[in-house]
């Protein structure tokens, strides 16, 4: 049998003492062991019905102390204020200024290579100053009308006329010699270190044909 606390027998026995009953000396322990006995009712004189013992307050339980928190993994921890922009943005951010600077490039002034010069535009720049800007003649004979091949029967011949010029034909016969006509100066340049071939075959397709 459990033993009962001193110090709920001490509370009884003043508990005791307060009403009258007697609460001086201990009641025999029912063990036998002559340890103190529970708290038992003493019946009240004339037979009347015991008064209950008062029942021993609980003991207040002494709380335990409160375990220390325990970390936050790093995937959980506030990582502090953000930027409010998306990683993946960041490159594009980057990529803007030079795509700026492209697109604002393609709309200026740029230098194409010149051109391929028409036929016109040949005898227009090597021919016009002596035979005139539309063949007429002037300082050299005339192209316009058909003169060209009238000069020249064989194209190649004309062709040969121009790359080679006057300077060695001076005073001697030049085209068709039906025509009778003689290199008096020896003023037509050759052009046979300032145009390409193909050039000179266009120039003199044009004086033959469109002049």
């Amino acid at each position: 049998m459990t033993q009962v606390p001193e110090y709920l027998l001490e509370r009884s026995r003043a508990r005791r003492a307060a009403l009258g009953l007697g609460g001086d000396a201990p009641p025999p322990s029912p063990s036998g062991d002559g340890g103190p006995a529970p708290a038992v009712a003493a019946e009240p004189a004339g037979g009347g019905v015991a008064a209950p013992a008062a029942p021993a307050p609980a003991r207040a339980a002494k709380a335990a102390p409160a375990a220390p928190a325990a970390p936050l993994p790093d995937y959980v921890r506030d990582p502090g204020p953000k930027s409010g922009i998306p990683y993946w943005i960041m490159p594009i951010l980057l990529i803007l200024p030079l795509w700026a600077i492209l697109y604002m490039g393609s709309f200026g002034d740029r230098v194409l290579p010149d051109a391929a010069p028409t036929p016109q535009q040949l005898y227009a720049s090597n021919c016009a100053s002596c035979h005139g800007a539309r063949g007429e003649g002037g300082v050299g004979p005339a192209m316009a009308g058909g003169e060209a091949k009238l000069t020249f029967p064989n194209e190649e011949d004309h062709v040969t006329w121009v790359k080679e010029g006057s300077s060695t034909k001076r005073g001697q016969p030049y085209g068709d010699p039906a025509r009778g006509r003689v290199a008096t100066s020896g003023g037509m340049p050759g052009f046979a270190g300032r145009l390409s071939d193909a050039e000179i075959a266009q120039v003199v397709a044009y004086e033959r044909n469109n002049l």
